[in-house]
């Protein structure tokens, strides 16, 4: 994989679209294509960008030059969603990007379209002359990489969004070792929501139902622990703020340790580098292991089941 396509894979994992289209243009117009980007193109931007597309997080200027990349054959997108989802959006990106633009503009051709101008026959008149025949040539290029057949083949995929996920996941298992580490689990599911609904504003019983959480620590009898997060750029906006102190509120009145980690380098996607993490913040993290690990047991019991009340004649 070139220079240019390994930062292009570090955008998308940081979840950096905005800049991702931008070098992706930049590259297009300067380099020929290499295989290394069709798996970012294909299997990880279409659901980072459906993702951003929900949320709203993308720029008026990032949608335009996505727009003119598919527009231009120089970026292929064949999900029907997504290219409705820009059409939609197209006109008041132009608006706000590109105020000087003749609106409306040419939506993007969805694969419905296609498929209907395919269904309707056309009826030509009989050829006057031979018809001409042109050669075509088509060249593969194939390279080795890891590649499984369960992501092309399945509708299955890892619960670990990005690779950078995977590496935090496997420092944390390694430095709790006794401790069970799931990743992204809905706080609903170690949180009694229902029992803290009178404690807490309707908004922040309304995010824990659809929040979650890095990793969640848990006993050998999934009890849970304590939570870990691993903040980066993208909390430090005021919505962001905002979202992560509603989750330290849940977590404080649900008796649950949070702790928030946040690396140095933006950039470390390795093990290692998030293990040292883990061992700077050690005297923090040394006190959620459990110094006593207590099996949880159900115990019987006799219980009379009948009472009776024995009169004696004196």
């Amino acid at each position: 994989m070139s220079p240019a396509a390994a930062k292009m894979r570090e955008l998308l994992e940081a979840r950096e679209l905005a800049a991702f289209l931008e070098a992706f243009e930049q590259y297009r117009d300067a380099k020929a294509w290499e295989p290394a980007l069709t798996a970012l193109t294909q299997r990880t931007f279409p659901p980072l960008l459906r993702e951003a597309l929900g949320h709203d997080r993308l720029t008026a200027s990032a949608i335009v030059r996505l727009y003119r990349l598919i527009r231009g054959g120089r970026l292929l997108l064949v999900e029907n969603d997504l290219l409705k989802e820009i059409n939609e959006r197209i006109d008041t990106a132009f608006a706000e990007a590109e105020p000087a633009t003749n609106r409306p503009v040419a939506p993007l051709l969805t694969f419905d379209e296609v498929d209907e101008k395919g269904s309707r026959r056309t009826v030509f008149p009989p050829p006057l002359r031979a018809t001409e025949v042109k050669r075509v040539a088509i060249v593969s290029a194939f390279s080795i990489e890891t590649w499984s057949n369960v992501d092309a083949f399945d509708f299955r995929q890892n619960v670990c969004a990005s690779q950078q996920e995977r590496e935090f996941l496997r420092a944390v298992r390694q430095f709790f070792p006794s401790l069970r580490v799931y990743p992204n689990v809905p706080l609903r599911n170690f949180i009694d929501l229902s029992k803290l609904e009178a404690l807490v504003p309707i908004r922040t019983h309304r995010y824990g139902w659809s929040a979650q959480v890095d990793i969640l620590l848990c006993t050998d009898d999934e009890d849970p622990v304590a939570g870990i997060e691993l903040d980066s750029a993208f909390h430090d906006s005021e919505e962001a703020v905002e979202r992560d102190q509603l989750k330290n509120t849940l977590f404080k009145l649900s008796g649950l340790p949070m702790i928030r980690l946040r690396s140095d380098d933006e950039k470390s996607v390795r093990a290692e580098d998030f293990y040292d993490l883990l061992v700077a913040e050690a005297d923090a993290l040394d006190a959620l292991r459990p110094r006593r690990m207590r099996p949880r047991r159900t115990h019987d019991f006799l219980v009379p089941a009948e009472s009776y009340h024995q009169v004696v004649k004196v």
